[in-house]
């Protein structure tokens, strides 16, 4: 779990991980590698805040026929922005998927374009309004997601606004390679030194557009079996939401949402856990949180779309 939460922020991680654990740094990069090739770890990295590439974002509710999965499912594969695609136990809207583009009108298009494309029967677009908390961490101990605590940012500002090179964003977004410096070939692409890399990164981490830094386990691999989308509807939707991303540390992804059509549950989380009692136990501490009216338990029943979020 030293991995997940306490990946050293440094130009040598793997030897601050040694003189901590008492292993040596060749053997700490050589079991690395077996966990990942063995697809326990999924990467070692960081996710960069879509919204610090100017992007805009949307968990798409869909009611795909059953005979079109397939087809979705293959199209879905070739979009690099669509991610976290499952079909869950909703009555209606069978497949959840989250897309992003470079700004509303285009996401709009791309979602239109791809619900024609598999004859949705019908769709509800649930835009980010407010990207609240993301913190993938599983303690195989307790059998759960279950991550530090954050402050909620306000605003999360864009590159341009940071005066930072896109590419650099994007570079940072993908794993970082398991050798003894792994910010090394990005410091000679960009004419930086590895400090500097690493400044920028501790920088952007307090401006909450570098997160999750560290580890991204492989739930099913690690005993986390299951996982459930869970909406929320309160009449204080914002305030129920902050709490949920300030105390509940069992949610890994906190996201108040705005719809395209009437909707009642705006505020969103995801819940992983080593079996469904474990998701229902945190979901009633997110209705203690949120006074919620009323909420709904979505299980992935299939995961369209197995990979990491870049």
């Amino acid at each position: 779990m030293e991995l997940e939460y306490n990946f050293p922020l440094s130009s040598t991680p793997y030897a601050e991980l040694s003189s901590k654990l008492g292993i040596s740094e060749d053997e700490i990069i050589k079991k690395v590698k077996i966990f990942i090739d063995n697809e326990i770890i999924k990467r070692i990295g960081m996710y960069i805040n879509f919204r610090a590439k100017g992007m805009e974002g949307a968990l798409v509710a869909a009611d795909i026929p059953l005979e079109n999965l397939e087809k979705y499912r293959r199209i879905s594969l070739g979009i690099h922005e669509l991610t976290h695609n499952f079909i869950r136990n909703h009555p209606r809207y069978n497949v959840w998927l989250v897309i992003k583009a470079n700004n509303r009108s285009e996401l709009d298009k791309k979602i239109e374009n791809l619900m024609e494309e598999v004859n949705a029967r019908d769709y509800v677009t649930l835009y980010s309004k407010k990207s609240l908390k993301l913190s993938v961490k599983y303690d195989i101990f307790r059998g759960t997601s279950w991550s530090q605590i954050e402050e909620i940012a306000e605003k999360v500002p864009t590159a341009e606004e940071l005066g930072i090179n896109k590419e650099l964003l994007k570079e940072l977004s993908l794993p970082l390679p398991i050798v003894k410096r792994p910010f090394e070939n990005i410091s000679k692409k960009f004419n930086m030194t590895e400090d500097e890399i690493i400044d920028l990164i501790y920088e952007m981490k307090k401006k909450h557009v570098v997160k999750d830094y560290g580890a991204t386990l492989n739930g099913e691999k690690v005993g986390i079996k299951d996982n459930a989308m869970l909406l929320l509807n309160t009449d204080n939707i914002e305030e129920g939401c902050n709490n949920i991303a300030l105390n509940l540390r069992e949610a890994t992804h906190v996201v108040l949402r705005e719809s395209n059509k009437p909707w009642d549950y705006l505020c969103y989380c995801m819940l992983h856990g080593r079996d469904k009692q474990t998701i229902y136990n945190a979901v009633k501490k997110a209705i203690q949180l949120t006074n919620a009216k009323s909420y709904m338990i979505l299980f992935s029943l299939d995961n369209l779309k197995p990979g990491i979020v870049i």
